[in-house]
């Protein structure tokens, strides 16, 4: 099953406890149009009492765990250490950043939030202990409920209230060490990512208001995500749609015909954003040059409009305009009439700015304009920042270097959503049949089922299949041997829907026992160690009414299941 940290300690989930209740009967057509959170609610994975909020059951606990296993495992690897901070962060530190004021948090009274990220505390206990540049680098992590004050959650477990999240930081002496362990846990993000066996990029990002000069997202790669990707040809550089520059190719002719969108600033100015018709503005570019302060919560341009021309009749005189144009936009593009009354010497302009969205089939800034840019969909998972000083300096957090002096620790900060994880990956990979679980981070890797033709099998046939049962618990296989009431078709049915790797079945071919994959298949290494033992293992594949199966003596089966699951 991979490296010896990721053969995960056998948890026994039993698929019949007394937050399971029948599969409901659905059809293909049903299946297809529910959404992957109706999906966990209906299975028994979890359930939401209100929209943001999470009951996780047995289900999808184990499933939730094992992903903490798998993230845990390779960040041990890592030698990065584990704590668990208080989920009550007191507001002195977040005044001193300046983010007491994020609508986003849950504040409790004037003294207290609950935590939905941990910059500010994290900084606080390590400048606490690591007083010496002996003592760095520090890389810390934990794995806890974090809450947001979201104000329209959706999407089930991709955007809630409360969620689990795995939030690591980075302690270093200077700029170029900082960015050594930026590249080390970017290193483990990719092995973790690769694990899960879910076509995933790493894309250049915007770093919102965590802040910092450097970030990468992490995706699945899926046409059921939100975020646009363009990734070059040439280069195969990835990058957030909110990132990627566009190429200016040198004495390009200038657009023909200029578009106009309006926005105001923080003080109520107009600010008029001229760029090529047909394409699209991009504020984040604005945003990172820091020349206006802009007030981006209004965006209809009738109320912007409005708002400007009413702020207008109060002054004594016309308020100022600020006019911002793109690169495209030069001495012949024909520009849009003025909508409001002006003065040009309340006017201020600023030219050959970079305004405008790539589109499909641009050519690449970051190659020069060799390659071309492609546009893909993805679900954010993860995200890196490399933060500089931004949080130490704020929270007076330093450390005395080899001369003595005392110095502001480079910072980074990593963050994976686990439970945000668990719900993308199910919506990546379910089918038309239900759920469909990765082998290293489903609740169950196994589900083992007796056919009505080995009712009257002997108790010496009974044992053997108890002892494959035990063969797997010890190979540290997560398995079940589901002996319910219902019929065989009801169990396969339910395995299958609950996303289970394999499916056995115990029946007339005895001592032989067939194999159904419902997982997806990623690679070869186990099918192809399985082939050369085929004959000494008694394996065979044949189609039986339309399903691929495999038959192998029960007495080798539990190999032959152990190295399946490799592929899964």
């Amino acid at each position: 099953m991979g490296p010896s940290f990721l053969v995960l300690s056998r948890r026994f989930v039993s698929t019949n406890t007394i937050f399971s209740s029948p599969l409901p009967k659905l059809s293909k057509k049903q299946l297809k149009s529910l959404t992957t959170t109706d999906l966990l609610i209906k299975f028994g994975y979890v359930k939401q009492p209100h929209a943001g909020i999470t009951h996780w059951l047995p289900l999808g606990l184990a499933t939730l765990r094992n992903f903490e296993d798998l993230i845990r495992g390779r960040l041990r690897e890592g030698g990065v250490l584990e704590t668990s901070l208080s989920s009550l962060s007191h507001s002195s530190l977040w005044h001193k950043t300046n983010r007491w004021n994020n609508e986003e948090l849950y504040k409790l009274n004037e003294d207290f939030c609950l935590a939905a990220t941990a910059e500010e505390e994290i900084t606080d206990l390590v400048k606490s202990y690591a007083d010496s540049y002996k003592k760095l680098p520090v890389l810390v992590y934990q794995m806890t409920r974090k809450y947001r004050d979201e104000k329209r959650p959706r999407g089930g477990l991709l955007r809630g209230r409360e969620f689990i999240m795995k939030d690591a930081y980075s302690f270093d002496v200077d700029e170029q060490c900082a960015l050594q362990s930026f590249n080390k846990m970017n290193e483990i993000y990719y092995s973790i990512f690769k694990d899960l066996k879910v076509p995933f990029v790493k894309a250049n990002a915007d770093s919102g208001s965590i802040g910092g000069d450097l970030s990468y997202e992490w995706h699945f790669v899926s046409d059921k995500g939100e975020d646009t990707l363009y990734t070059c040809d040439n280069c195969h550089t990835t990058g957030n749609i909110e990132k990627v520059r566009p190429y200016v190719e040198k004495d390009a002719e200038p657009a023909e015909k200029a578009a106009v969108t309006y926005a105001l600033t923080t003080n109520n100015d107009l600010v008029c954003f001229y760029y090529p018709e047909g394409k699209h503005l991009n504020i984040k570019f604005i945003e990172a040059e820091d020349i206006i302060d802009l007030n981006t919560r209004i965006v209809d341009q009738k109320k912007v409009l409005d708002i400007f021309g009413s702020e207008n009749e109060k002054s004594d005189g016309f308020k100022s305009i600020i006019r911002i144009t793109d690169v495209g936009i030069g001495p012949g593009t024909e520009m849009p009439d003025m909508a409001v009354p002006f003065m040009k010497s309340r006017m201020t302009t600023f030219e050959n700015m970079e305004l405008t969205e790539v589109q499909e089939g641009d050519r690449c800034s970051n190659c020069e304009g060799i390659g071309h840019l492609h546009a893909s969909k993805g679900i954010e998972v993860g995200h890196t920042f490399y933060l500089g000083k931004k949080y130490s300096i704020p929270l007076d957090a330093t450390f005395v270097d080899r001369n003595g002096e005392k110095q502001f620790y480079e910072m980074g900060c990593y963050g994976i959503g686990v439970s945000r994880l668990l719900g993308s990956v199910a919506e990546v990979l379910r089918d038309d049949g239900g759920l469909r679980w990765p082998a290293i981070i489903s609740p169950l890797q196994v589900t083992v089922v007796k056919s009505p033709a080995f009712e009257d099998a002997s108790v010496d046939d009974n044992c053997r299949v108890s002892r494959l049962v035990q063969d797997l618990d010890t190979l540290k296989v997560r398995v079940e041997l589901d002996e319910g009431e219902s019929g065989l078709g009801t169990k396969l049915n339910k395995s299958k829907q609950l996303g289970i790797p394999l499916q056995v079945i115990v029946g007339k071919a005895f001592p032989k026992v067939e194999i159904e994959v419902r997982g997806v298949i990623s690679g070869d290494k186990g099918m192809r160690a399985i082939e050369s033992k085929k004959a000494e293992w008694g394996f065979e594949t044949r189609e039986v009414k339309g399903i691929v199966k495999h038959f192998v003596d029960i007495d080798h089966a539990a190999e032959v299941i152990r190295l399946m699951l490799k592929d899964l």
